[in-house]
């Protein structure tokens, strides 16, 4: 019993951490874009400025994004591809493939600053809409990656003859669409983003 409650004080602490770290995260990025907001655009901005607007040191910039471009990222996962696959391998190999994905899309939902940006996330769609040259600068390579290694992982969990077409491919890029549309639609739905998700994965399971 002592051993019990040991870890779950030690897991009530680490999401407490991570909490910290996404408010913190969060706080860096609405700066960033307000400042671009202002002054014309992310090559307007140092890190020097964003990290005073955010009451930070540059270091301490670079320990929640690699580069400034980052600051302003609307990629859809902050995680490495591994992560992401790794997220999939916990899965239990019983479990339907669809709501495998369901449950890695819920992981990785969570885990993107977008999940918890509220205002600012109005405000980065707006610097997007004067500065579409930022789509540019988007990792796409590095998504396209993660979703072939997905579909890879998909195919070993079914099997042949499923695994040999298209149903790995149509299954990641379907989960990735139903993120993406959960996300929009919880900008105008009170609902949380899980319910959203389900709702979305469900009409993907339907066939829509």
């Amino acid at each position: 019993m002592h051993f019990l409650h040991t870890l779950q004080v030690m897991e009530a602490g680490e999401g407490r951490r991570e909490r910290r770290r996404v408010a913190r995260r969060v706080a860096i990025r609405g700066a960033a874009v307000r400042l671009a907001l202002e002054r014309g655009g992310p090559d307007a901005v140092t890190v020097e400025e964003i990290s005073e607007a955010a009451d930070i040191s540059p270091r301490t910039f670079f320990n929640y994004f690699t580069t400034k471009d980052q600051a302003f990222s609307i990629e859809p996962h902050q995680w490495t591809t591994e992560e992401i696959v790794a997220e999939l391998r916990a899965r239990p190999s019983t479990e339907p493939p669809a709501l495998a994905m369901r449950e890695v899309i819920k992981a990785m939902a969570h885990a993107a600053d977008f999940a918890h940006l509220g205002e600012e996330w109005e405000l980065l769609q707006e610097l997007y809409r004067r500065h579409p040259e930022l789509f540019s600068r988007m990792n796409l390579d590095q998504v396209d990656t993660t979703m072939a290694a997905l579909a890879a992982e998909i195919a070993k969990r079914i099997g042949p003859p499923r695994s040999e077409g298209l149903y790995p491919a149509m299954l990641v890029g379907a989960a990735f669409a139903a993120l993406q549309v959960a996300e929009n639609r919880g900008r105008v739905d009170p609902r949380p983003l899980d319910a959203l998700i389900d709702e979305a994965f469900q009409l993907l399971v339907q066939g829509l």
